[in-house]
């Protein structure tokens, strides 16, 4: 959160995004310091000066992304919303009054965990006239990528934007936590904002299968078998990636390739245990090719501007 079957019958994958440009959107939620009373009324004074849905959706995204905290305590130690009724009808009422209330102080705090950016992101949808949900499922990401990303729950939007649905993580957006989930880092992963559906389900599993958007939906035990592709990162946005390393021409070793709008000027590789590997790089037809020769359980490839500075993680391989 290893193949998908109908994936792996192809050597790439299509583009996460368009290269839609947001530039205005963006600029907008930067400047914005107008106050607002709650969510609603957010919503709508983000919204005003735009027309499109996509840039309303996009609006209500960056400013959740660039505004809202991951909160490690409500995660490590989450607040009992046990309720007692008499009927039906009184249990879902005292529901959702605990869920706007809930809603209300996550907002107000500017902190929360998967489940409040999805429901103030709702709500703000609502409040502007977008229709958008909910979706429960499990995740995987750097620290649990494979057999354990089948038990990480956790909560995403899909938004309708001109008749057609498509998908969001404003949580994953905003940042990152180490793996003890005790300490949240700000930053903008942008990539999370209307991801092509075949790139989200490489590290979101709904649930309900409808909502993978997928014509052929792959199972829960295809899920942690897939590559793990960051492409919520927009330092070095992807274009078409290897969905496995594949034999070299030569059939003396192994490649990966990846294509990029902007090329990272470092690469480093590690094996098992974050051991370094041996590679060589090359640039071949618009792609950057990453070959080698001894072929380990797994493959971590990390970009950056230069091996001497920090490099950010771009992908993940279990080999078979």
């Amino acid at each position: 959160m290893k193949p998908i079957l109908f994936l792996f019958a192809l050597l790439f994958c299509a583009s996460a995004n368009a290269q839609t440009d947001y530039s205005r959107a963006d600029a907008f939620v930067a400047a914005f310091n107008e106050p607002y009373s709650d969510a609603a009324d957010l919503a709508k004074k983000l919204t005003t000066t735009f027309q499109t849905e996509e840039e309303k959706a996009r609006v209500l995204f960056m400013w959740l992304a660039n505004n809202v905290r991951y909160d490690c305590k409500k995660f490590t130690n989450p607040p009992n919303h046990s309720v007692s009724a008499r009927s039906k009808e009184e249990l879902l009422q005292k529901r959702r009054e605990m869920e706007e209330k809930e809603l209300a102080k996550s907002f107000k705090a500017k902190k929360g965990i998967c489940a409040d950016y999805s429901n103030i992101y709702k709500a703000m949808c609502d409040a502007v006239g977008l229709e958008a949900v909910v979706i429960i499922g499990d995740a995987r990401d750097f620290y649990r990528p494979y057999r354990n990303a089948q038990n990480n729950s956790h909560a995403w939007n899909a938004v309708k934007i001109d008749g057609q649905w498509r998908l969001l993580d404003a949580t994953w957006a905003a940042g990152y936590v180490n793996p003890e989930v005790t300490k949240f880092t700000q930053r903008l992963f942008p990539g999370y904002f209307l991801t092509d559906p075949k790139w989200f389900i490489q590290n979101h599993f709904p649930d309900d299968d409808k909502w993978q958007l997928l014509e052929q939906p792959i199972g829960k035990k295809q899920f942690p078998d897939q590559p793990l592709i960051n492409y919520g990162q927009q330092d070095y946005p992807l274009l078409d990636f290897s969905v496995a390393p594949q034999k070299s021409a030569d059939d003396k070793g192994y490649e990966i390739r990846f294509k990029f709008a902007t090329t990272p000027k470092a690469f480093l590789m590690t094996s098992n245990n974050a051991r370094p590997m041996d590679f060589e790089t090359r640039q071949e037809d618009g792609w950057v090719v990453l070959s080698f020769t001894k072929k380990p359980r797994e493959i971590t490839v990390f970009a950056g501007e230069s091996q001497r500075q920090h490099m950010g993680w771009l992908a993940r391989y279990e080999v078979k």
